[in-house]
């Protein structure tokens, strides 16, 4: 980059955080089909598009009452079917990828700090190889966001830890 009296050369800072996480694993003897139509009709899908009409007309109450509406308990904010790509590879497995949340909980991360992006939504995966048990698994929030020096004080990370726990025992039962 070339600098010119007005201009002033800027350099990134760079940090590492090392950090241990807490993966949690709920085992079911479900097959993958039926654990994923649990989650599935039990929470409503984020339409994030929807959610960008009212954010583009600026319309705060628009934007309340759609993240409320969708939101309860938790919501589907995008899925990915990885399983079909693994089978072709020939890894016999069924793998289903979830950002599962809730917007307004959430909100009590981004306050302390815009890295929350990291683990809000949170990751769930959904797995089953051929021949074994259906299993989920997520990162613990709790664990995940305790080493964000920023969120420790915020009481998010394990609201979110009991209520997807509970969400997935159910089910995975």
């Amino acid at each position: 980059m070339k600098s010119t009296d007005k201009a002033v050369a800027v350099s990134p800072r760079t940090m590492r955080t090392k950090y241990d996480g807490v993966l949690l694993t709920i085992r079911s003897r479900k097959s993958f089909f039926e654990v994923t139509q649990a989650i599935e009709s039990n929470l409503q899908r984020f339409h994030i598009p929807k959610l960008m009409e009212y954010v583009t007309h600026g319309d705060r109450a628009g934007v309340e009452a759609y993240v409320d509406s969708t939101s309860k308990p938790m919501a589907i904010f995008w899925d990915f079917e990885q399983g079909s790509t693994m089978r072709l590879a020939g890894i016999p497995i069924e793998s289903k990828f979830y950002l599962v949340g809730n917007a307004v909980i959430a909100r009590g991360l981004f306050e302390y700090t815009g890295a929350a992006g990291l683990g809000a939504p949170v990751r769930i995966c959904v797995s089953q190889r051929d021949g074994e048990e259906t299993r989920i698994d997520m990162d613990l929030p709790s664990a995940f966001f305790g080493k964000f020096p920023e969120t420790r004080p915020s009481s998010v990370p394990a609201l979110l830890d009991e209520k997807l726990i509970e969400l997935f025992e159910d089910a995975a039962a």
